[in-house]
Order: structure tokens, then sequence, then C-alpha cells
């Protein structure tokens, strides 16, 4: 095998297998969101069924007994229709305080995706933004979906970083390693979009540091100088 091959089978090896901080947490967190979203599907399978298994019951007291062949068309229905719904989660036509809430962790588990086609020099950029969608997970669904800080963060998260990091993927391979050229702007492009969400995060956080401020302020004004209550 030429040199050159062995240190990118190397390097690809060690990205696999030897993560950050940053990315062991996302993929933790991705882990727990699967787990929920299949708790919640098939909750919603369960009620499918337990409904459909009503209604046939009503029908055959109320109307007419239901045969063999009936029932059975009754069952494969009611499978299907729970397959859907543990499939698709319900969502509604406007994008909802939920959905907004969702976008960070759907970026995050996009990103892990994508994560060993991109080069090493651009971990430190893509831990960064890891981090800032870990933050956004939390606070983001709290503001409200029509305002132009969701709007701004919509665009962000689900277009403006998707499409960069596409962008670099769809090269062909021999063109990204001919010319490091494309993973230093990658990496410059990811810093900047790093910059923008810790701005963004630091936005959507306003008034919980405008809380912190205030307090540290009001223990400053009351405790000090005020030498006797430290010997107390």
């Amino acid at each position: 095998m030429p040199l050159g091959q062995a240190f990118d089978a190397a390097e690809r090896f060690i990205r696999k297998h030897l993560k950050t901080k940053a990315v062991r947490a996302a993929e933790k967190r991705r882990r727990e969101r699967k787990a929920k979203r299949a708790a919640q599907g098939f909750s919603r399978a369960a009620s499918v069924t337990a409904a459909s298994g009503v209604g046939v019951a009503s029908y055959a007291l109320a109307v007419a007994p239901v045969g063999a062949a009936g029932l059975a068309a009754a069952g494969v229905a009611t499978v299907l229709v729970a397959a859907l719904a543990v499939k698709w989660p319900l969502r509604g036509a406007d994008f909802s305080r939920e959905e907004l809430a969702a976008l960070p962790g759907q970026a995050e588990e996009w990103l892990l995706d994508r994560r060993e086609q991109l080069p090493a020099m651009a971990s430190d950029a893509f831990d960064r933004v890891l981090i800032h969608l870990a933050d956004l997970q939390v606070q983001l669904g709290q503001i409200d979906p029509n305002a132009t800080l969701a709007w701004d963060a919509r665009r962000l998260i689900g277009d403006h970083l998707p499409r960069l990091v596409h962008a670099y993927c769809d090269l062909p391979a021999g063109v990204r390693d001919a010319d490091p050229i494309y993973a230093h702007r990658l990496t410059d492009g990811l810093e900047t979009l790093g910059e923008e969400l810790g701005d963004l995060c630091r936005l959507v956080s306003r008034d919980r540091l405008s809380a912190f401020e205030a307090h540290r302020r009001f223990i400053e004004n009351r405790y000090k100088g005020h030498e006797d209550l430290k010997g107390n």
C-alpha cells in the first residue's frame, strides 16, 4: 500500500475510534433522543391498536358479528396504521415551538453521520459547533417560533450549516485529497458558523444572563466591603 493511502487509512481509523469529548457527548444525546422517539412511537402505536380494537368490538356488538375474515382484515389494517405511527411522528402544518427546539438535535445527528468524511484539521471547529448545538437544544424551544431570532436560527442551523458540510462532502474524494485548500476553507467556514452559533446562544440566553448579572451586582453591593461580616 502506498504511503499516502496508508496514512489516510490510519487517519480514518483514528477519527472513527478515538473520539473527542464533544463527539462522545453528542453521540450520547443522539442515543437518548432515539430511545425517546422509539418510546413515543410505540406509545402512539399502542393507542392506535387499542382504538382499533375498541372500534371492531363496538361494531360487532352494535351492528353485526365480525367473522374471521373481517377480524383478520381489521388486524392487518391496525398493524399497518400502528407501523406508520411509529415511523412518522405527528407534525403540524406550521413550524411549532417543539420543532424549533428539535432543530439543533437534528443538525447534530446529521453532522455526526458525516463526521468521518471531514478532514482532521476541522476537528476543533466541528467540536465547537457540537457544543453550541448542545446548548441550543436546551434554550431554543423557549423563544417564539415566529420571532426574528427564531428565523435566524432556522437559517443558520437548518440551511447554512448543513449546506457548507454537504458541499464539501459532495466534492469528489480525489479532488478533496489532492488540494488541502478545500479542507482549510471548510475549517474556516465551520469556525465562522461556530462563532455565529455562539452569538445565537448568547442572544437566546440574554434573559438568563441579565438575571445573573443582576444577582451578581446585588451580592457585590450587599457584601463587598462589609468587614464586619467577614469575621462572623
